[in-house]
């Protein structure tokens, strides 16, 4: 069903709708002087039968006839209607039956008397069709032609409006005709059937209400023209009981224009209109849903005058209720100027026939199909209005989770940024209160010396290094600049900064290189890893530093390792050992960030270096590279 609604699909059913519209309005508009029309009627008359009691021998010897246009409506009622057709005579002579078609389809009751062949037939859209008949939407009779001319008479009798079209054929032009107007009124069936079957997709899909209820509205148009333009009379009329094709099409076409109501009330309820105008157009649907009661009620042309003068109130109401709204300038997945418009040119076209039923309007052949015109073009439009109005909501609501998932990810930042907080600070006051709980101790013991002071405020500073070189890095604040160290003179310097200098062993190298990259930035790392060995590792037990050149991959560099026996600490969780603030449960009955070790990873990172830990032999081994070249950092 997907590939009946590609881009490139849909136009081409566009101008196919729109060719079948242009042949609809040239098929049908043809002019009452044309050949199909006079070529075989020398004139036509009509005259009302008010009590319906009339015979065909008072009808022959009536003199108040009517000349009978191409088209005519009598409205509704129960008045019997005559037409007289004065027939030419036939000079070529052909075996072949003339053919007498009466048009519109829906007419409940046409009888044909020609008294010169003594021949009297019935057809109908409340009888199923018979063996005089052809095969066609139409209605029909076949009459024997004559060399001579003669009068032949058709008494209606309808529930149905009584609009009129009478046309004298020969059987083949017959034949031809039908054929054209069973295409293009299948056509029309067949649109109707794809918007229905498109919405009711989309809607299986969405669930989304003013879809579902477009889905009804061209569904039950569907029915009601496949009922209306015969093709009901014509493939299951023969088994339906007399007048159930009439009573049934004019049960859909009751329900089909209160669904129209329901369906344009849907539409306008997002402008937000004023609830009286939306609460009138609920009701005015209602009462068409329930109309049916009253024609099933002995009144059917009265339902049918009451619809008919509601179809203008159908689209009037929702014009309203949108007007109502104007001032309501929230953007809308349909603009409501385009909506106005549409509702403007829905309201007067479809006003055209429930006018001429009503003999407002003069019959024509405009008016007939130029309404059935218009539903197809009101379809069109409508199914194009529908999917861009699909296409602008689905924008918003990408628009609306887009937004949402952005607030998700705002708010689970700001929760991970105050649980960070709140691990700084709980950090912050463990880390202060042990250096100052130190001094104090000296303090109260009266024995309090400059190198345990200068340590507790060491400790101190490094605590807030850390903590500031973190923020700088979570924020990008960080950039390494390359300058020229000698690895192993930065290596001493380190060694002799630490807290313990004396446990540290250091192995020369035995190449002077020097290496370009951040001094500061390396300086910081080599601090950490040898502060974490002289924390953590055995108390009194050496410490192994090397530092060796190396190359990774086709880049040289240099390569420290800084190792240290296992102390009461343990052995880290080598999966976690760089997550921030990530500290073994061991460990935590020391001093201690969590953010040493986070912070060596990040640095080297923006040194383009890197980093391992292992466990060799009951020792805690952490190696580190630094590339040579500053193009490689």
């Amino acid at each position: 069903m997907s590939l009946l609604f590609t881009s490139s699909a849909l136009r081409l059913w566009f101008r196919a709708w729109v060719w079948l519209v242009v042949g609809l309005l040239l098929g049908g508009c043809q002019a009452p002087d044309t050949p199909a029309n006079q070529g075989l009627v020398q004139s036509q008359q009509w005259r009302m039968d008010p009590g319906g009691q009339a015979t065909l021998a008072d009808i022959e010897t009536a003199t108040d006839w009517q000349t009978l246009p191409e088209w005519k409506s009598w409205s509704y009622g129960p008045e019997t209607i005559w037409v007289r057709l004065n027939l030419r005579s036939d000079p070529s002579k052909s075996t072949l039956p003339w053919v007498v078609q009466v048009r519109p389809s829906y007419l409940d009751y046409v009888t044909l008397y020609d008294p010169t062949n003594s021949l009297v037939q019935r057809t109908g859209d409340a009888l199923p069709p018979n063996d005089m008949e052809l095969a066609t939407i139409n209605l029909t009779f076949q009459i024997p032609p004559m060399t001579s001319e003669r009068t032949v008479y058709l008494k209606l009798r309808s529930i149905s409006s009584r609009v009129m079209q009478v046309k004298v054929m020969p059987y083949g032009e017959a034949l031809k005709k039908n054929r054209q107007q069973e295409w293009f009124l299948g056509f029309i069936v067949i649109a109707w059937l794809l918007f229905a079957a498109w919405a009711l997709t989309q809607w299986f899909y969405t669930r989304e209400q003013v879809i579902g209820a477009f889905a009804l509205k061209q569904l039950m148009a569907m029915i009601w023209g496949f009922w209306m333009l015969g093709f009901a009379r014509l493939t299951v009329g023969a088994w339906l009981p007399e007048r159930w094709l009439s009573d049934i099409t004019s049960t859909f076409f009751f329900w089909m224009v209160g669904m129209s109501v329901w369906f344009l009330a849907m539409l306008i309820r997002e402008y937000r209109p004023w609830p009286m105008a939306l609460r009138a157009c609920h009701g005015l649907a209602a009462f068409l849903a329930v109309l049916p009661v009253l024609y099933w009620a002995g009144q059917p042309y009265l339902a049918l005058k009451i619809c008919n003068v509601c179809i203008p109130l159908a689209t009037a109401l929702p014009t309203i209720a949108l007007l109502s709204a104007w001032r309501n300038q929230n953007p809308k997945p349909i603009p409501q100027k385009v909506m106005l418009l549409y509702l403007c040119c829905l309201g007067l076209l479809s006003s055209v026939l429930a006018s001429m039923h009503l003999l407002l309007v003069e019959a024509s052949s405009f008016v007939v199909f130029g309404s059935l015109a218009h539903t197809v073009f009101d379809g069109i439009v409508m199914f194009f209005v529908m999917r861009t109005r699909a296409r602008n909501l689905a924008k918003e609501q990408q628009q609306i989770t887009l937004e949402l998932y952005r607030s998700q990810e705002k708010a689970q930042a700001e929760a991970r940024h105050r649980e960070e907080q709140s691990q700084l600070f709980a950090m912050l006051a463990h880390e202060m209160k042990t250096p100052l709980a130190t001094l104090r101790m000296w303090m109260d013991a009266g024995q309090l010396k400059r190198d345990a002071m200068e340590r507790a405020i060491a400790d101190m500073n490094q605590v807030i290094e850390r903590c500031v070189h973190t923020g700088q890095l979570a924020d990008q604040g960080l950039q390494a600049v390359a300058q020229t160290v000698s690895p192993t003179e930065l290596t001493r310097a380190c060694i002799q900064a630490c807290r313990s200098p004396e446990r540290v062993n250091f192995a020369v190298p035995a190449s002077h290189a020097s290496v370009e990259t951040d001094a500061q930035m390396l300086s910081i790392v080599l601090g950490n890893l040898l502060d974490n060995a002289c924390k953590y590792g055995a108390a009194q037990t050496p410490i192994e530093v090397t530092l060796t050149p190396a190359v990774q991959g086709d880049d040289p560099g240099w390569l420290w390792q800084v190792s240290n026996q296992v102390g009461l600490a343990g052995l880290p969780d080598a999966d976690r050992l760089f997550e921030k603030y990530y500290r073994s449960p061991q460990a935590r009955r020391l001093s201690g960030s969590g953010l040493g070790l986070f912070l060596v990873k990040g640095l080297l990172d923006l040194m383009h270096g890197s980093i391992t830990y292992s466990a060799q032999d009951d020792r805690a081994v952490f190696s580190f590279w630094v590339p040579t070249q500053p193009t490689s950092c």
